[in-house]
């Protein structure tokens, strides 16, 4: 369980991060910038938090395979 535990904190960590980006990407942005410019980092701002997801998924795949390889 060397790698596993690590790795499963940092999937945590990164679906927490990835939901609070999605829900909070509108809001993140400055109110100041004009509303296309505002939609379009809004959306970079949900593209990085599902990425985040994604990331967090190959953790818990690789942290299986990490206790299932002991």
């Amino acid at each position: 369980m060397s790698t596993a535990g690590p790795l499963l904190v940092l999937a945590a960590l990164l679906v927490l991060l990835g939901r609070w980006g999605l829900r909070n990407a509108d809001t993140a942005v400055p109110a100041a910038l004009g509303a296309r410019e505002r939609a379009r980092r809004a959306r970079v701002l949900r593209r990085g938090a599902v990425a985040a997801q994604v990331v967090a998924a190959a953790f818990v795949i690789l942290s299986i395979l990490a206790l299932w390889g002991t």
